[in-house]
């Protein structure tokens, strides 16, 4: 992006395409221009499975990360923005929101420093166990560093070790999708990333 022509990066911008951001990288304030966009990609095979046997199923897979360059639902100094919509989405608790709270008061100019990650995984649509529930349904999340906040629905979720979350189910049929915020702290200088 960095690379438009002016009169592009105008049009994307007008169309809603692209965002300016500007942060203090540490070396003076700077403008890039970032995507707004969602990637969203399916995947699907044929498979044949035997008739009238029990069949055992197991996905795994890396996703793909959205994110931004600082927590986009607090800024000066409190939660706003989208916060009602993340709040919902993510189940953030009382934990979650004092460590971004703490992390902002921490920073001289009054907002955590914290890259955003957004990490979404479809249940709810097009779900293979459209006639039923998922027998044996076990969610593990890794948040990949202890310094990293993670925040996710989920009904008796454990800390399983000093990254690691899990969910585990039997007959369970999702009501929602899968969606992980993930910050990251930033400790290059700048406002959030």
């Amino acid at each position: 992006l960095a690379k438009l022509p002016q009169a592009v990066a105008a049009d994307w911008i007008d169309r809603g395409l692209i965002i300016e951001d500007t942060t203090d990288d540490g070396s003076g304030m700077k403008t890039v221009y970032v995507p707004f966009w969602q990637l969203r990609s399916t995947y699907w095979w044929r498979s044949t499975f035997p008739a009238n046997k029990a069949v055992h199923v197991a996905h795994r897979y890396k996703p793909s990360v959205g994110g931004t360059s600082s927590v986009s639902f607090f800024y000066d100094g409190q939660f706003q923005g989208q916060y009602a919509a993340y709040k919902t989405r993510y189940c953030m608790d009382g934990t979650f929101e004092n460590a971004i709270r703490k992390a902002a008061k921490n920073n001289p100019d009054g907002t955590p420093k914290y890259f955003e990650n957004r990490i979404a995984y479809i249940l709810t649509t097009g779900g293979n166990w459209a006639t039923g529930a998922i027998g044996k349904f076990k969610l593990t999340v890794d948040k990949g560093d202890p310094k990293n906040l993670v925040s996710f629905c989920g009904e008796n979720v454990r800390k399983v070790g000093p990254t690691r979350f899990e969910m585990t189910a039997e007959s369970f049929y999702p009501e929602h999708d899968i969606d992980i915020l993930l910050l990251v702290p930033s400790d290059d200088g700048g406002s959030g990333g």
